[in-house]
């Protein structure tokens, strides 16, 4: 082993074991990496501050951004009372079936174009209303939540940080890009199916005996008609970015939609429809940070040749099998494994880039590839640290480590099913 890979294997370490220790927080993985890759010799000084300079970093900045104007015109609000309205209304014996229904379609659909973990928070008011007006445990909502934000990420580009650090991989790679929605192809059955078993069997879902916890600081509020205007604006501003994304995964339209994105906060912010500190309210140096050490260590995986490494380890497993679906079933369950035990963002950023040298020794898709990571890495369901969406929202609950597991074990086996049936037939591995 050179010195390169020797050190490269160090950074890798120095990643795993931050993001182990609960005490230290996931954005010292960039601090603490970039003097040991540049003293090293592994990368110089500008090859580092570049990987500040890539197109997922900023779309993760992007909807951040918009993420802040939605929460702060109320619009979050606006989505949490409609759903309150609906559910209010449902009667009879499987109401609290159909309550779930209702807010597994609803959150689902908003994290297809919203980030799952800002989709989930936005989500708390109402679900703390629901709660103390229909008697059910708070707790069984939020887990409930936290897997349809989940699997509603999981549909786009833009729905979930896994599938925007898998896409980096291939920019990082030179390679083509995944669109909006390629995802979809094996996300939406996901969904579709995910969603069946959580209303049908969410008897299985954790359930206490439990109050409404008071002064969260999340009791819904009047709108005012001033926010309504603000409301209308920053959603048309937020539509218009969504249509770019979607324009340019259809008709492949050559300007790049982050773009868009930041002119249309620009306009938001001349216009005076939201204050620059209120767009600022969701981003902070904590995710950007974080965001530069998976971006650094896919650099580093990249340059040392240690993802061929680790590729090579992979193939040895699969010898001289050219099965499509067994290739799949490999890479999936691996990657679904790893996630558990590491955030979901990390183990696309670290997983990725081994996948593309896999792809390279076989001659095959490196998107195909790719895309089974990203979908095994997003199988955030059975452990409470496999996910930011997950720690955030266990702190508002009482559910306990096996909770997740209980629950969300047939989750994965419903998106590995998926995942091989369908994704070697919608993007062909040879």
């Amino acid at each position: 082993m050179g010195s390169t890979m020797l050190w490269a294997f160090i950074t890798l370490i120095i990643f795993i074991v931050i993001l182990a220790l609960p005490k230290i927080p996931n954005w010292m993985t960039f601090l603490c990496m970039a003097p040991v890759v540049v003293f090293s010799g592994v990368m110089s000084s500008s090859d580092v501050y570049g990987v500040l300079n890539s197109s997922g970093l900023h779309l993760m900045i992007i909807i951040c951004m918009f993420s802040g104007m939605i929460a702060a015109t109320g619009l979050d609000i606006v989505m949490g009372n409609a759903i309150d309205k609906m559910t209010g209304n449902v009667k009879g014996e499987k109401k609290e079936m159909m309550i779930l229904a209702i807010i597994y379609v609803v959150s689902g659909l908003v994290s297809f174009v919203l980030q799952n973990s800002y989709v989930a928070m936005a989500f708390l008011p109402v679900l703390f209303s629901i709660s103390k007006r229909n008697k059910i445990s708070h707790s069984k909502l939020i887990l409930f939540v936290i897997y349809s934000t989940t699997l509603g990420g999981a549909c786009t580009l833009i729905g979930t940080p896994t599938n925007v650090y898998a896409n980096t991989a291939l920019e990082e790679a030179g390679l083509e890009l995944f669109s909006m929605l390629d995802f979809a192809w094996v996300g939406f059955p996901i969904f579709v199916i995910g969603g069946l078993y959580m209303i049908f069997m969410n008897r299985w879902c954790p359930s206490y005996e439990e109050t409404v916890p008071t002064g969260v600081g999340m009791e819904l509020k009047e709108i005012t008609p001033e926010q309504k205007k603000k409301q209308k604006i920053v959603g048309l501003c937020f539509a218009g970015f969504v249509i770019a994304m979607v324009a340019e995964s259809f008709f492949k339209i050559k300007c790049n939609p982050n773009y868009i994105g930041y002119g249309l906060i620009a306009v938001s912010v001349l216009t005076t429809i939201v204050t620059p500190k209120e767009v600022m309210s969701s981003l902070n140096a904590e995710l950007i940070l974080f965001c530069a050490g998976i971006n650094l260590l896919i650099a580093v995986m990249k340059i040392s040749g240690l993802g061929d490494v680790f590729g090579g380890a992979v193939l040895s497993i699969l010898g001289d099998n050219r099965n499509l679906y067994f290739i799949t079933a490999v890479l999936f369950i691996g990657s679904a494994v790893m996630t558990s035990f590491m955030n979901n963002m990390a183990t696309a950023g670290v997983l990725a880039p081994i996948g593309i040298s896999i792809a390279s020794a076989l001659g095959a898709n490196p998107q195909a590839i790719v895309l089974a990571i990203a979908i095994g890495s997003g199988c955030s369901y059975l452990t409470p640290i496999a996910s930011g969406t997950n720690q955030n929202m266990i702190i508002f609950s009482n559910l306990k480590f096996t909770d997740f597991a209980k629950f969300g074990w047939p989750l994965v086996i419903i998106s590995l099913v998926c995942c091989v049936g369908i994704l070697p037939l919608v993007f062909p591995f040879f």
